[in-house]
């Protein structure tokens, strides 16, 4: 690892360093004191939630446009940490690129991390900023794209969703709720969904010419996203959190080369696997505290009627609705309990067990027994008990699972894969194409120019041989030093390990490494987003904030501070050992200068005296002293560091010995 770095970076790394960390915490509290209420619009909300603003007055009243805020940055500190990331992204890949290119390096942002990191960038632009389009294109394949009427048609596809979801539902006799329930949605077309509904901003069967745009804050986009923008922001930012937490975190520790407190390019490389975690969890912090502010405004009477009326209509259990009607039916009183065991003598089976009895209890119970249960229950367990259908709480919990995430993370893995071997092949291949072209023309000039008859005749061979066209200093011209190549040759465990065992398990060959170089990607993708998981459960199904993610975050961001150290002391350690062996080295040629045969220098020679003195364990002082016999007339301070550190002992130690030489002649 270089560590040729000058003070100038190391600065502006910790400032921008420290600056960053200072912007998330004041980010955090600041979006803990100015909640947002999930505001979805009546029209396609399946409750009908009372009026945002009514509720919370101002909090509700979000600002739209990012640089038009009458009140300054208060409660939008989230804003700038998203910008911060997007300019700090393109800063940080622009460097990179240079020092790769300039290090022979190619491709390598075609890696995981930085395919990534691209990605998320995307998905925050897409969102933040909103882009007017001319209403006619500038050019036209309408009528060349047999879907060309679904794309015009989506916007009434999207206002029906509910309605469409719910015929599913009656039909097939089973709740298809219009949140991810599953991978790919249910009932649902992918590209419906993922296409924005205002089709009259955003189309795709033409090219069409952006008039203006406008960059729009969190809290606004947060508060007015409509059900279908719901699913399909759900997706991307669902699949790019199984990422971040997942094999971006994790390859800090495989590979140890993201490192704070450092130089420019590590700090660069610690900040493009921290950041996507910081981004995400400041903006599920939001989600968290909108839904949190949601559930405060419920009243709980009310939720359980509308709840319990979708159940009846569409003949479906009121615990998968509610699910804390579930934990209200196992909390009942001893009494129930008792009502539970005497029904369960009269009946005479009790093999469905205790739940199934206690069901049977509270189905006995009126509707208003039922509602004032619920509502006491609620008083005591808001949250628990007010995260139903229709809720921003009950969206977040249902569509997060295990299963869920990695088969989404799956998906983009696959993505990243077709992705990066169509590019690499496509310029190894155009690569390979060139050169032979370049060949021939070589060959070409090389007959041109050599008569065939004069190099018979002399027998010389004929310059421009191809195999030395075709090696230049031993590489093929081809070839380039991508990200594979580079994880190849500098496996993680060494080239005996575990992982380099396991990939060379088929052979050295070209398609068996890497098929198994991929198989053991994900292998290590998922093994670090299932030690990741448990962080995200109990972020979504127990504590609803985002503070666990954001000490697991934390918690990186301390490795990375101590592998900087350890680098940094292994530093030291080397330095200390080429500065002592350099120093053994002068003193070894000056006891070779001084009797012409000797190979050591002693401590106790009548020569001279080899003092060895440590100067803040890097630099040794070697001072030689005259003791009997006069020493040749030149200056004993062979060190160069001595002259570096003390040059006035080394001038006064030369003039000494000059003198000492001049009197022994004279003598």
């Amino acid at each position: 690892m270089d560590h040729k770095f000058s003070k100038f970076q190391y600065f502006i790394g910790c400032s921008i360093t420290l600056l960053y960390a200072g912007l998330i915490a004041a980010s955090y509290f600041d979006i803990s004191a100015c909640p947002y209420v999930y505001d979805r619009p009546a029209s396609l909300a399946p409750l009908q939630l009372p009026d945002a603003k009514q509720v919370c007055g101002d909090a509700a009243d979000n600002h739209r446009l990012l640089f038009a805020l009458e009140g300054g940055f208060s409660c939008h500190m989230v804003d700038i940490i998203v910008w911060a990331y997007v300019v700090g992204m393109f800063i940080f890949m622009s460097w990179k690129y240079i020092v790769y290119r300039l290090q022979g390096l190619h491709y390598f942002f075609l890696d995981y991390c930085y395919f990534h990191n691209s990605v998320l960038m995307c998905f925050l632009l897409w969102r933040l900023v909103d882009v007017k389009w001319s209403e006619q294109p500038i050019i036209s394949w309408s009528a060349h794209m047999p879907l060309s009427r679904w794309l015009h048609g989506y916007e009434d596809n999207a206002s029906n969703l509910s309605i469409s979801t719910a015929a599913h539902a009656m039909d097939n006799e089973t709740w298809w709720r219009p949140i991810l329930t599953g991978t790919p949605i249910r009932r649902e077309s992918w590209a419906r969904l993922i296409v924005p509904s205002a089709t009259h901003n955003y189309r795709l069967d033409g090219v069409y010419l952006p008039i203006s745009f406008e960059i729009l804050t969190c809290g606004y986009v947060v508060s007015h996203l409509t059900e279908a923008e719901v699913i399909s922001s759900f997706v991307f930012f669902f699949t790019l959190l199984a990422g971040t937490f997942g094999p971006i975190l994790g390859a800090i520790l495989m590979w140890r080369n993201a490192l704070l407190f450092h130089s420019f390019d590590r700090m660069s490389s610690c900040y493009l696997h921290l950041a996507p975690g910081i981004v995400q969890s400041l903006l599920l912090h939001r989600l968290f505290t909108s839904a949190r502010r949601e559930i405060e405004s419920l009243d709980a009477g009310r939720l359980y009627e509308n709840v319990t009326g979708i159940a009846k209509q569409f003949n479906v259990s009121l615990d998968s609705l509610l699910p804390s009607v579930h934990t209200l039916m196992c909390n009942m009183s001893d009494v129930s309990a008792a009502a539970a065991a005497d029904n369960a003598t009269k009946v005479g089976s009790t093999h469905n067990g205790p739940a199934r009895l206690i069901s049977s209890v509270y189905s006995t119970l009126t509707a208003k027994q039922q509602q004032l249960r619920f509502t006491q229950y609620a008083a005591t367990h808001q949250l628990e008990a007010l995260c139903g259908y229709g809720t921003l709480c009950y969206d977040l919990r249902r569509a997060v699972s295990y299963g869920n995430l990695l088969r989404l993370h799956f998906i983009m893995f696959c993505l990243w894969q077709v992705f990066y071997h169509t590019f690499n092949e496509w310029r190894r291949h155009a690569r390979k194409k060139r050169w032979k072209k370049r060949l021939a023309k070589l060959e070409r000039q090389r007959r041109e120019f050599v008569q065939p008859a004069s190099s018979t005749e002399t027998g010389a061979e004929l310059p421009y041989s191809s195999t030395v066209i075709s090696e230049v200093d031993g590489v093929i011209p081809a070839e380039r030093m991508t990200s594979y190549k580079w994880m190849m040759t500098h496996p993680p465990g060494g080239r005996k390990g575990i992982l380099a065992r396991f990939v060379l398990l088929f052979g050295e060959g070209r398609l068996p490494t890497t098929v198994m170089f991929q198989v053991t990607q994900w292998l290590l993708h998922m093994f670090f987003f299932t030690c990741s998981y448990p962080f995200i459960h109990v972020c979504f199904h127990y504590t609803l904030s985002a503070w666990p993610l954001m000490v697991l975050v934390l918690a990186f961001a301390l490795v990375c501070v101590y592998n900087a150290a350890c680098v940094t002391h292994k530093w030291i350690s080397k330095l200390q050992q080429t500065t002592s062996k350099r120093m053994e080295t002068e003193c070894q040629e000056a006891a070779h200068q001084v009797d012409g045969t000797g190979h050591r220098c002693h401590s106790n020679n009548k020569d001279a005296i080899a003092l060895h003195a440590p100067m803040r364990g890097a630099v040794s002082v070697c001072l030689r002293v005259a003791v009997a016999s006069p020493p040749p007339p030149h200056p004993f301070c062979g060190c160069k560091l001595i002259r570096f550190t003390i040059p006035f002992y080394c001038h006064v130690s030369s003039i000494y010995s000059m003198f000492l030489s001049a009197l022994y002649r004279v003598c």
